[in-house]
């Protein structure tokens, strides 16, 4: 097959969307070599994590062009007419005519402007769904990766059951690496952290739901002995969380960091002795994945992917009640036996969302659709 990919993400972010769009590349070229695959991206841009696929006799990069011009090729479209798939891996395709040759598949992460509007400028919503509509209109096939975006896409979009495939992702491999006790020292001083401590990450705005955990954390037993941290950007949001923290008198014991470098990220969570991630919607959830690859056990919240996530290897919480949330941070750190039991579950399940048997399900997918 001849595959091209909307692959500017993969070059251009270095989180997020880029992460997905380089897992889901890399695993291909890695996995299914029987493929040609090209990659259009506006302007060239070299990203490391790039290099070994890029270095593939049957993986192209396609320069679209830089600038406005790039910009405007990659959204109204290009030639293409070689291409028996066409994949845009971040909730979009370019607003070219269908050829009749190229079959069209579009990744949908999640509908979070529509669930959660008052979360985005109004613009903005605007403009999120006008390309996720016209996306899914215009795709022979949808994947979403969770179960929980698939049913949004139905509820919200009204798109056909059929027309939508469930396809998870994995986390990044550097989770799979383990960390000597010196290097994860190191780490730990880099950013000015006490062990033992709990741990967030995740971009610090309302819908991660950090607040909920900082007011867990004020009442719990485990703020005698241990450090709040939290990992993420910096948003208006933070304003509240430092405020509370001081009026608690937990200021001391919560240690925020808005920059981390990602590579960090490994020895971060296999430090710590609890990962949380209480967010109140996602289309995925991949601290999830992370921590539990990294050998931490996991509180989350109940409801949405998080389950398609954690299985029965995590603990789920009411993501509105910092009672239920304290009592079960206080319930891990203070059975060392269950602590290890659910570190034990959380690997077990982190092996369903292994890159290569993704990987060769994607492949499936992909000639499944041509077949049609």
């Amino acid at each position: 097959m001849q595959i091209g990919f909307d692959a500017k993400r993969a070059f251009w972010n270095n989180t997020g969307l880029g992460n997905y769009s380089r897992f889901l590349i890399n695993g291909l070229a890695e996995f299914v070599n029987d493929n040609t695959y090209f990659l259009y991206s506006p302007g060239l841009k070299a990203h490391s994590e790039m290099k070994d696929a890029l270095g593939r006799p049957n993986v192209h990069q396609v320069d679209l062009g830089s600038g406005l011009i790039g910009k405007a090729k990659r959204a109204i479209g290009f030639k293409y007419n070689k291409l028996n798939i066409f994949h845009g891996l971040s909730n979009e395709l370019p607003f070219f005519a269908k050829n009749g040759k190229t079959k069209l598949i579009v990744s949908i992460h999640d509908l979070l402007f529509l669930r959660y509007p008052d979360f985005y400028p109004f613009l903005d919503r605007q403009i999120y769904l006008a390309k996720t509509k016209r996306a899914c209109s215009q795709a022979d096939l949808i994947i979403a990766i969770s179960k929980q975006t698939k049913q949004d896409l139905i509820d919200f979009l009204n798109v056909p059951a059929s027309k939508i495939k469930v396809h998870y992702q994995s986390c990044h491999p550097q989770f799979l690496n383990s960390y000597s006790e010196s290097q994860l020292a190191f780490v730990r001083e880099k950013y000015g952290i006490l062990k033992p401590y709990i741990l967030q990450v995740g971009t610090l705005e309302n819908r991660k739901n950090a607040l909920l955990t900082i007011q867990a954390f004020a009442q719990s037993e485990a703020q005698k002995t241990h450090q709040l941290v939290l990992v993420g950007k910096q948003t208006a949001y933070c304003d509240e969380l430092y405020e509370f923290a001081k009026k608690n008198t937990v200021s001391g014991r919560v240690k925020f960091i808005h920059q981390a470098d990602f590579q960090d990220f490994p020895a971060l969570y296999q430090s710590a002795s609890l990962s949380v991630y209480p967010s109140l919607f996602e289309g995925f959830g991949i601290p999830i994945l992370e921590a539990m690859c990294s050998g931490v056990p996991v509180i989350t919240s109940q409801d949405g992917c998080f389950s398609e996530v954690g299985g029965d290897a995590v603990l789920y919480i009411d993501p509105k009640d910092a009672l239920d949330f304290q009592l079960k941070i206080d319930h891990v750190l203070s059975d060392e036996n269950f602590r290890q039991q659910l570190i034990a579950k959380g690997k077990t399940q982190a092996e369903k969302f292994s890159l290569k048997s993704l990987i060769l399900e994607l492949e499936e997918i992909y000639h499944q659709l041509l077949n049609t």
